[in-house]
């Protein structure tokens, strides 16, 4: 499968997903219009906002795990057996929501770990110089590990649900397919980003000029609404596209090592 085949292919088998994306829209609804209250300037430092916040953060958090594990599974049965089993949703859900947890959290304790490295790192270098020169290479280094530990961490939650593997073994085997087709997935990726932002950048467009002479609260609501739509359908696509390609990935290094046996 090559890179726009598993665009394509991430496009095409998402309108088999259209009563998730439902789902995920209702959900960013309901969340967004909770939110807008908060959202204005006036209640920045009022501290229950932003403990209210904060609750609605960790709500979202803990139901979006059981969704995306859902989602998952009835992703993995539409590209590996070509059809879905919509009450199978639930039960995916379940079944996959600790794992998925555990590596969420992982991801957390990486992103502390490297944060961490590169504040030192990025501290040594500039006590030595600090000029534009080395703000530039501590720049340069931040978005080199940055794109790395992107593309190295994206595979090992597809590992948990399509090779029924545990978090340590999915993180193992996700990075090694990663780090085997780095430039691939990184193209892969980037090409998803570019066309999910131009997406929205298109429709926000067209919202705007329709929104124009609306007032401004009812231009939030649509606004809300409009986003919630487009944060529910690309997400699916993308988890379909970075399925799709991490399972032909893997099928072609089992069937390059059965051919060197």
């Amino acid at each position: 499968m090559s890179i726009g085949e598993a665009i394509k292919n991430g496009f095409s088998q998402s309108v088999k997903l259209l009563r998730v994306a439902l789902i995920f829209f209702v959900l960013n609804v309901i969340m967004g219009l909770i939110s807008l209250p908060m959202a204005g300037t006036e209640n920045a430092q009022k501290p229950g906002v932003a403990a209210l916040s904060f609750a609605l953060s960790v709500v979202f958090f803990v139901i979006f795990i059981f969704l995306q594990g859902g989602t998952l599974g009835l992703a993995r049965d539409i590209l590996k057996r070509g059809s879905h089993n919509m009450s199978n949703f639930v039960m995916y859900g379940k079944k996959y929501y600790m794992r998925i947890l555990g590596l969420l959290l992982i991801y957390i304790l990486i992103a502390i770990a490297v944060v961490l490295l590169l504040a030192l790192a990025g501290s040594g270098i500039l006590a030595i110089a600090n000029n534009n020169f080395t703000k530039a290479i501590v720049g340069t280094i931040v978005l080199i590990v940055a794109v790395m530990a992107i593309v190295l961490l994206l595979y090992p939650i597809y590992s948990i649900v399509a090779d029924e593997n545990s978090v340590i073994q999915a993180l193992k085997k996700g990075v090694r397919t990663s780090w085997n087709s780095f430039w691939r997935t990184l193209l892969l990726f980037v090409l998803l980003l570019v066309i999910s932002i131009f997406i929205s950048l298109v429709v926000g467009f067209i919202i705007g000029l329709i929104t124009v002479p609306l007032p401004f609260k009812v231009t939030q609501v649509i606004i809300t609404i409009v986003n919630s739509a487009i944060q529910a359908y690309i997400p699916i696509v993308m988890m379909l596209a970075l399925m799709g390609f991490y399972l032909r990935l893997t099928t072609e290094a089992e069937d390059l090592q059965s051919s060197s046996a």
